[in-house]
């Protein structure tokens, strides 16, 4: 049986140390998934501690976004945030097939210490695909 020398071990243990504070530190920070039909159960039980944030540009909110919805429009660097809570869960949604401005959003809003945050999975596509309900705005 062959042994493993000492430098590869203490490479591997230092290795291990360092990913491990990455994600202390929230460098490698994920955001969960939450389902379109979990969301609908939290909505239709009005559970106060979430907040739907649509992230898509003003116009397309405007046209229809998921009841109760508020807006807050991806951008390329986003400056402050808002009037967004940091006592809720937020959970963020955009109509990109891979959630990706959703996602951007998300990593910006770190910055301010937002990390309660869960990305719809499927979007605003799957929301509308399984038929649950939507609203416009007048603003």
């Amino acid at each position: 049986m062959r042994k493993t020398p000492w430098v590869t071990k203490v490479i591997a243990a230092s290795l291990v140390s360092l990913i491990g504070l990455t994600y202390i530190n929230g460098w490698a920070q994920t955001f969960r998934p939450i389902t379109p039909e979990a969301l609908k159960e939290l909505i239709e039980k009005k559970d106060d501690n979430i907040l739907v944030v649509d992230t898509q540009p003003k116009v397309a909110y405007k046209l229809f976004h998921i009841k109760g919805a508020i807006n807050f429009p991806w951008a390329m660097e986003i400056s402050s945030p808002g009037n967004l809570p940091d006592d809720k869960t937020l959970v963020l949604y955009c109509d990109c097939p891979n959630e990706e401005d959703s996602l951007d959003v998300a990593k910006q809003l770190q910055k301010w210490d937002l990390i309660n945050v869960k990305i719809l999975k499927g979007g605003l596509s799957q929301w509308l695909k399984l038929g649950y309900p939507v609203e416009k705005s007048d603003e």
